[in-house]
């Protein structure tokens, strides 16, 4: 199932991305999310010389309470811990930015993959993401996908508010 979400925020690509890879605002909108706990890490590559080479990878593992359909819910056990790895290449001049995003939920067959983008738009920076949903469950895989989809779509929502909140005032 194929997933498609336009975050808009109202500050340039560079304050946009510092606030991606700010640790304390990955912690405040997973805690919107309604994530039991969380951990992450972000890890800015070097080369060989030390220099920074501009990319970026955000490894943030949530454990989510299980709220999914009745249908669902003999396939999950008392949390869902969705492992998540962003992996972002090295902004342009403009600071715009592309990058991959990878999602498992751990213990059940199902992922998401796909790209990402950040441009700005005007005054506005979007982040916007293109990927697969993909539960591998014999019969239920298509309902799976859809609650995966609702959900995600949900906690793109989430993060979009929190983002705005977090760009406009102090922290």
């Amino acid at each position: 199932m194929d997933l498609h979400s336009e975050l808009r925020f109202e500050a340039d690509p560079y304050a946009v991305f510092s606030m991606l890879t700010d640790e304390e605002y990955i912690a405040k909108k997973t805690a919107a999310a309604k994530a039991l706990r969380h951990d992450v890490t972000v890890t800015h590559d070097f080369d060989d010389a030390g220099q920074p080479t501009g990319q970026v990878t955000i490894k943030l593992v949530r454990v989510m309470p299980p709220d999914v359909p009745n249908f669902a819910r003999r396939f999950v056990g008392e949390t869902i811990d969705v492992k998540q790895t962003d992996t972002w290449r090295p902004a342009a001049p403009d600071g715009s930015r592309d990058g991959e995003i990878h999602l498992e939920m751990i213990g059940m067959p199902v992922t998401c993959h796909g790209r990402m983008s950040l441009r700005a738009a005007g005054p506005s920076t979007v982040l916007t993401i293109r990927a697969t949903i993909e539960a591998s469950v014999p019969l239920f895989g298509n309902k799976i996908e859809e609650a995966v989809h609702q959900g995600l779509t949900e906690a793109a929502r989430i993060e979009e508010q929190v983002g705005r909140d977090w760009l406009a005032g102090p922290r």
